[in-house]
């Protein structure tokens, strides 16, 4: 399974050699194996690519970001074939009841509320806090009707960020860290739904217009408070340095229990999104394998 992540920056080329991604800068050049890339993350704007190599990160399934001028990614490139049985994995997705989407979307966000609250244990907030989210688990019903996850979420950054903190308040550095490591790990699960023969668009809950990603904006929830717990541990001092952001990249990397075994974000991205045709085929709760912090690990900085 491919593993690695490449960021690059400050290079004048990036081009293909063999079955291998070379990079070149100046007079030196660096050549790494296809089939050990997971993501290629490209923030130099003046950086140079060729077709050829475009074609084979494609057709090798890797993910592809592009970055804007403030580091954010701005393009996402995925194949236009899919999964070898991609018309079988549609058709099965169009079947999925509302009765099953809204039950799915309960423990969907009944996880990342049991994420968030670990997330609040590990870092020693008032037990009172704790215990408001213990009580919001007990109340979220199928397609969460009354909004449990806006409920928690209030508490949640209240109990870390200052007052008048709220997540749409760009002001804050903490905000432009929390959307950045997002990015990565919702651009992560995009392409595997894609690499899965999923219809991105189509979402359980996102229902987005303007959204190719629905369903991937779905499935990052339980996985948000691994990017929460690395901010509030390491709050950045500057907005998204060079090195701060190499450390959120490398939240894929990060250990979280799923299935109950320890693996990477990267791995446990692919048990989820597989554990949804199992879910969806048997209607059973226990088929859904979601990723817990109990244990998290977070890769060395």
């Amino acid at each position: 399974m491919s593993w690695r992540i490449v960021h690059v920056g400050n290079v004048d080329q990036l081009s293909l050699q063999l079955d291998n991604l070379k990079v070149v800068q100046k007079d030196v050049d660096v050549k790494i194996p296809l089939r050990d890339i997971f993501a290629l993350v490209i923030e130099d704007l003046a950086c140079k690519l060729t077709s050829r190599l475009m074609v084979e990160l494609s057709k090798n399934n890797i993910l592809v970001l592009l970055c804007n001028q403030k580091y954010l990614p701005e393009c996402v490139i995925h194949p236009v074939s899919g999964h070898f049985g991609q018309h079988r994995q549609m058709m099965k997705q169009l079947g999925w009841t509302d009765s099953q989407k809204k039950e799915l979307w309960k423990l969907i966000i009944h996880q990342k509320v049991t994420n968030q609250a670990n997330v609040m244990q590990r870092c020693s907030v008032d037990d009172y806090r704790i215990e408001k989210m213990n009580e919001l688990l007990r109340s979220i019903s199928p397609g969460d009707r009354t909004n449990i996850e806006g409920q928690a979420a209030k508490i949640y950054f209240n109990s870390f960020f200052e007052e008048g903190y709220t997540r749409s308040n760009l002001n804050f550095i903490e905000n432009a860290a929390l959307n950045y490591g997002y990015a990565i790990i919702h651009s992560a699960i995009a392409r595997t739904v894609v690499a899965k023969g999923l219809i991105p668009g189509l979402g359980v809950h996102h229902r987005g217009d303007r959204n190719p990603h629905n369903l991937a904006s779905d499935i990052i929830e339980p996985f948000r408070p691994i990017v929460d717990y690395f901010v509030i541990k390491h709050p950045p001092e500057a907005y998204l340095t060079k090195e701060y952001r190499i450390h959120l990249i490398n939240l894929l990397h990060a250990k979280v229990v799923i299935d109950n075994k320890v693996q990477t974000v990267i791995r446990a991205i692919e048990i989820c999104i597989n554990s949804l045709f199992d879910y969806f085929e048997t209607g059973k709760s226990t088929s859904l394998k979601l990723p817990d912090l109990e244990k998290m690990k977070l890769h060395e900085l």
